[in-house]
């Protein structure tokens, strides 16, 4: 009964997966955004690499600091 998984099971979850990355993406677009490329910080700094990697800051995209 439950051990079969059809097509429209296996793009609903594409799709859920499909719009939770773009939402992730979204949000850290937003939050790196308004905040500085680099802090004094450490953990913050490495952070907000990571954070700009995601959200896709990698060309020639600004961050707050960069105006």
């Amino acid at each position: 009964m439950g051990a079969f998984v059809t097509i429209g099971d296996v793009l609903q979850i594409l799709w859920l997966a499909f719009l939770g990355l773009a939402s992730l993406v979204t949000l850290t677009t937003v939050v790196t955004v308004m905040t500085p490329t680099r802090w004094r910080a450490k953990p913050l700094d490495r952070l907000f690499q990571i954070l700009n990697l995601i959200a896709g800051n990698v060309g020639h995209n600004r961050n707050a600091d960069d105006r």
